[in-house]
């Protein structure tokens, strides 16, 4: 992670990734869409690293980082629209490894600021069932409290405007969604679907010291994918 840039050209699209000391500068560009963002990374930022092995030769690095900070510009069609520093974020989702073929998972993320706090959410879910091992944390001012096992989940998808509930090790969240990016991909042995919700979280955390942290207005996302590739 972080260990050099990255950057990816084609007729149509450019990308840059670019790492530095003070955090990470995002830009790309099309014929009708551009942006340049900085992703922030405060002094003592935590984020969450997990290795969940399925097998003894099979298994997935994966790298959580929310709450990052981030402030910049985005162009749409030759409208700017500034991505304001203290009102917006950054996520970030690293992986390494390779996966099994038929696989389902939930993935949810928040971040924002809370009774003066800075909150971090990251959740996930049936991809790591059975390892050991589970993606779920809570960030308080940067500091990061595991979540240890599996979080509960309850939503309809049928209905996605209804509220998402996740529940465990000390997280009572809801999830209230205005958005669905929504795609579909069948090439028969190649298949995906994938239902991410865009919202925001309410809720709960109580630390394992018993500290209970109240949280609401944290804006994010939560999704369910099933992927065969």
């Amino acid at each position: 992670l972080e260990e050099g840039d990255s950057y990816a050209n084609t007729k149509k699209l450019s990308i840059s990734i670019e790492e530095s000391v003070e955090g990470t500068r995002l830009r790309a560009q099309n014929k009708d869409l551009s942006f340049d963002v900085f992703a922030n990374l405060p002094e003592g930022h935590e984020r969450l690293a997990v290795v969940v092995p399925w097998s003894k030769k099979r298994f997935q690095y994966t790298v959580k980082d929310v709450a990052r900070p981030a402030s910049g510009k985005l162009i749409i069609a030759g409208k700017e629209i500034e991505v304001s520093a203290g009102a917006s974020w950054a996520v970030l989702d690293h992986g390494r490894g390779r996966w099994p073929y038929n696989i389902n998972w939930n993935w949810g993320a928040g971040s924002g600021v809370s009774g003066g706090k800075t909150i971090g959410i990251q959740v996930g879910a049936k991809w790591t069932a059975g390892t050991g091992v589970s993606e779920n944390a809570f960030f308080i001012d940067g500091k990061m409290h595991k979540i240890h096992g599996e979080t509960k989940w309850d939503y309809d998808l049928q209905n996605w405007q209804s509220p998402w509930k996740i529940v465990g090790g000390g997280l009572d969240a809801v999830f209230e969604p205005f958005y669905n990016k929504q795609s579909r991909m069948n090439f028969g042995v190649l298949a995906g679907r994938t239902d991410q919700c865009f919202g925001h979280w309410s809720g709960s955390f109580t630390t394992q010291n018993g500290q209970k942290v109240m949280f609401s207005g944290v804006s994010g996302f939560a999704e369910e994918v099933h992927n065969r590739w």
